[in-house]
């Protein structure tokens, strides 16, 4: 493309080179010998038009110089404000290009953690489902108390290990917590009104559990006295100690100081075997 500067100067040698010509043509008709009889000068009339032509040649020229001047400056600043333009786009692009490649990065270290989810979740799941089932059968084996407590318990956690909705962490810390209760039964003791079926029929006793280690019922006169035989799965009498066992019950019941007694842990009826509860073992 012409740029505004040699658009001018072709103009100017355009209308320079007319001029020439035109004053050359006029001197060569002016010296040139007539073969016949002299040619007569030019009329002044006609002088003048050839100026007033080549001066309205040169008017137009110059009209058309201011006017592309003009449009060169307009031209001019629409460049400079595009390349303007130009650099803040470029600048923005490398901008989001880097905004890009961190979000991406984060797309991809969040699909790696639900990958690794997924596959926990596939480890994990069938260990806390075995879990539960170990622990169904533990308590179903175990000494029979708080049994509707517990059956509450094990109800409970067995529907959120099967709501589809609960989270794996809910259902992990819910499955520990009812593995740490049933753990803190086997270093408390506690006493309960209750009742068990003796000769068939119901007898209403206190009940005493000695960690796991026991699990006793004494009467309400307090001349009998029974314990629970895992093997039977049901209550033998007691033949000796029961003095230790209501002393026993009635530390726990913080009826009585805390001190050293026998109580038969181990064996049901005619067992010689006995053992001693300390402070720390009777005390809630």
């Amino acid at each position: 493309m012409l740029t505004f500067h040699r658009f001018r100067a072709l103009v100017c040698w355009g209308i320079t080179l007319s001029a020439l010509l035109t004053m050359t043509a006029t001197a060569s008709l002016a010296q040139k010998k007539p073969e016949t009889k002299p040619q007569p000068l030019p009329k002044a009339s006609v002088v003048k038009n050839q100026a007033e032509k080549a001066v309205g040649l040169r008017q137009q020229a110059q009209k058309k110089i201011d006017h592309f001047a003009g449009q060169e400056a307009e031209l001019m600043d629409q460049v400079e404000q595009l390349e303007n333009e130009l650099k803040t786009v470029t600048r923005e692009r490398k901008k989001t290009e880097a905004y890009l490649r961190g979000q991406q990065a984060k797309v991809a270290e969040l699909q790696r953690r639900l990958d690794e989810m997924d596959r926990i979740r596939a480890e994990l799941e069938p260990y806390l489902d075995a879990t539960y089932a170990n622990l169904q059968e533990f308590v179903a084996q175990d000494l029979p108390f708080l049994k509707e407590e517990r059956a509450q318990r094990l109800a409970s956690l067995s529907d959120n290990l099967n709501d589809y909705d609960a989270s794996l962490a809910d259902k992990t810390r819910r499955l520990l917590e009812a593995l740490a209760i049933e753990a803190r039964y086997g270093s408390t003791v506690e006493t309960e009104e209750g009742e068990i079926r003796v000769n068939d029929k119901l007898k209403r006793v206190r009940m005493l559990r000695l960690g796991r280690l026991g699990l006793f019922a004494l009467s309400a006169d307090g001349h009998s006295a029974w314990t629970f035989d895992k093997k039977t799965q049901s209550f033998e009498p007691v033949e000796g100690n029961i003095r230790g066992l209501i002393q026993a019950a009635d530390i726990a019941d913080r009826r009585r100081v805390v001190s050293l007694v026998k109580v038969p842990v181990g064996q049901p009826a005619k067992s010689s075997a006995s053992g001693q509860v300390s402070e720390g073992e009777v005390a809630k």
